[in-house]
């Protein structure tokens, strides 16, 4: 099962996003849901990297996969530390869409969305 873990800071702005494991939905190179999460989580701290040059601090297990964690509240710079919120939250909710109809494979803790989106 892929799990994602949402820490909040007390104004409800996301400071890290963990998402780790694998659904196991499909063979191995054919798991739709895994490839769901990957892409949309991926593209997004891309987005991040490539938009807002903003260098996410972002750790990977990239040998056996498996496992991103972003750090988001660590931008010191105001404007570009509130695009990447904006980011972080459009993955969250993304991720939500996917568990939505793969709630077999897919878990997300946060608790700002207990009850969904």
């Amino acid at each position: 099962m892929v799990t994602v873990t949402v820490k909040r800071n007390e104004r409800n702005g996301i400071e890290e996003i963990t998402i780790s494991g694998h659904a196991h939905a499909g063979k191995h190179g054919s798991d739709v849901v895994c490839a769901a999460v990957s892409a949309v989580s991926l593209g997004t701290i891309n987005s991040a990297d490539l938009l807002l040059g903003s260098n996410p601090n972002v750790q990977f297990a990239e040998r056996e996969g498996g496992y991103i964690h972003w750090k988001v509240g660590d931008c010191p710079d105001p404007l570009i530390s509130e695009k990447q919120q904006l980011l972080a939250e459009s993955l969250v909710i993304s991720l939500f869409m996917i568990a939505e109809t793969n709630g077999k494979y897919v878990s997300i803790q946060d608790p700002k969305w207990q009850g969904g989106v």
